[in-house]
């Protein structure tokens, strides 16, 4: 046997046993956290009717499946499904037993039935994933992949201008066409997605060394800092998940106390969120926020928010703070329900306009807005006016897109869409590196998987500008390069062991 075999083989037995002491570990985690939610849900919970706990149960469980089936049949690569499934128990399923105050509003076989619906597109999308996904497909011996070593500094890079191009755009200091802008801002959102996940998936592999792990983790916790001066915290959110599921990824560990932590600051910066955008975006506009002003921003927002934590409050004032509240979807299921006999379905009009967004402003001046799917949504609901729109909107998600087209049968489409298109990228991804164009494509894939208010014009939009980001990418920093998996003779699949 040559050196070179020797070495892949070895390579090859490192990462099934790797593969198995994280299959261990997440599982123990997975059974550790569906435990802690149960016993926070038996503590808190106040459900309005015995049919909004039935509905909540259907859909928290109908969301967990998903990731006991992939731990369970040892399937690789990274669970984009499951994570997406997962997103489903606070959009949908918390609001109908933490009492929404608009969830409250619909009767209780209204909130059974919408519960119903969400729970059998969850397992259609389950079915149809572990179809796609259980299929075995043969490793590449060679795959497009970047150099490990050098990976470490490519993306450490990334992360560094992303933040001074953030601190940039936070000041005001760009003055650039607005098409130009909106493909600098995609490209460098995309990549530092990238660079964050990866980086956080060899953090828990233990392969990044110092001095890149305290470098790397410095960055982070820079980059979700200066995401917070717009006061939209989705953008830090977002960081925070993916560098959490990047982590879980590789060590297949939960990093508990780091998560709760995290959990807790943006809970607590959500109570004076409301006050400071009146503050910084209202009639006494304070302009940009410039790096040298953040630690009074951040000292005023964290005062506002002490205020506000220890001021007497009402109960709907305590539920329009709630982070469930903001998460949720279920309303606008329950009121697309409910109005679907006065108010006509619309049979395709936010999908028709897909492929216009999927071409840059730059070459397409009157292109509709990336958001255009979204609007039609409210004002067709009468939500909205298309004046109002043009200042906030509703975010409605895929899920309530489907139904608003298509009804139950729209449901179960997209259904059929995500599990197929989630199961093939997890199975097409799973025997090569991270650090492969598959893999970081993967990653692109996921990071869109926990964005739950995207509309599928959204979606599509976002995912294109990235994928021609990670093309960039690739064309600069990869090569073709031996796979060490293929000493492996296919990729582990659903099928039982």
């Amino acid at each position: 046997m040559t050196t070179f075999a020797r070495n892949d083989l070895s390579q090859a037995l490192a990462q099934v046993r790797w593969l198995a002491l994280r299959r261990a570990s997440l599982s123990a985690a997975y059974w550790v956290g569906l435990g802690i939610l149960v016993v926070c849900l038996v503590a808190t919970a106040h459900p309005q009717y015995a049919e909004s706990l039935v509905g909540a149960i259907l859909i928290i469980a109908a969301s967990w499946f998903p990731a006991l089936l992939w731990i369970q049949k040892k399937m690789g690569g990274f669970p984009i499904f499951p994570v997406f499934a997962l997103t489903y128990t606070w959009t949908f399923g918390l609001p109908l037993i933490y009492e929404h105050p608009i969830v409250t509003l619909f009767q209780a076989d209204d909130q059974l039935f919408a519960a119903f619906s969400v729970a059998g597109f969850l397992l259609i999308g389950t079915a149809v994933w572990y179809f796609v996904r259980g299929k075995t497909t043969k490793v590449p011996r060679r795959c497009l992949a970047m150099r490990e070593g050098s990976a470490d500094i490519i993306f450490l890079g990334i992360l560094s201008v992303s933040i001074g191009f953030t601190a940039a755009v936070n000041g005001g200091w760009l003055n650039i066409s607005s098409g130009f802008y909106s493909i600098v801002r995609s490209i460098v959102l995309a990549l530092q997605g990238l660079a964050c996940f990866a980086l956080s998936y060899r953090l828990g592999r233990g392969e990044l060394r110092e001095p890149k792990k305290i470098i790397f983790k410095v960055l982070l916790a820079t980059a979700m800092i200066v995401s917070l001066p717009p006061l939209l915290m989705i953008n830090s959110m977002s960081l925070v998940a993916l560098a959490a599921f990047g982590y879980v990824s590789g060590s297949g560990k939960v990093p508990w106390i780091s998560f709760t932590a995290a959990i807790a600051l943006f809970g607590f910066l959500q109570l004076g969120k409301a006050e400071m955008r009146d503050h910084y975006w209202g009639d006494a506009d304070q302009g940009p926020v410039q790096p040298l002003e953040y630690p009074s921003f951040f000292k005023e927002w964290l005062s506002t928010s002490f205020d506000q934590l220890t001021a007497p409050v009402t109960r709907d004032e305590e539920e329009k703070h709630s982070l469930i509240e903001r998460a949720s979807l279920m309303q606008l299921l329950l009121y697309e329900q409910t109005l679907s006999s006065s108010v006509p379905f619309m049979f395709g009009e936010t999908y028709t306009i897909v492929p216009e967004l999927l071409v840059p402003r730059i070459f397409y001046s009157g292109r509709a807005t990336t958001h255009e799917g979204t609007y039609r949504l409210n004002i067709h609901y009468g939500f909205q006016t298309r004046e109002q729109t043009e200042t906030t909107t509703l975010g409605f998600g895929l899920l309530n897109e489907a139904y608003a087209n298509f009804g139950l049968a729209g449901m179960a489409m997209l259904a059929f869409v995500l599990g197929g298109f989630y199961g093939w990228i997890e199975r097409w991804a799973a025997g090569v590196p991270l650090l492969s164009a598959r893999g970081l494509f993967a990653i692109t894939v996921a990071s869109f998987s926990f964005q739950t208010e995207f509309a599928a014009g959204v979606y599509a939009a976002a995912l294109s500008q990235a994928t021609v980001a990670l093309l960039l990418l690739s064309a600069f920093t990869m090569q073709k390069r031996a796979n060490a998996l293929a000493a492996r003779a296919q990729i582990p699949s659903a099928a039982p062991t």
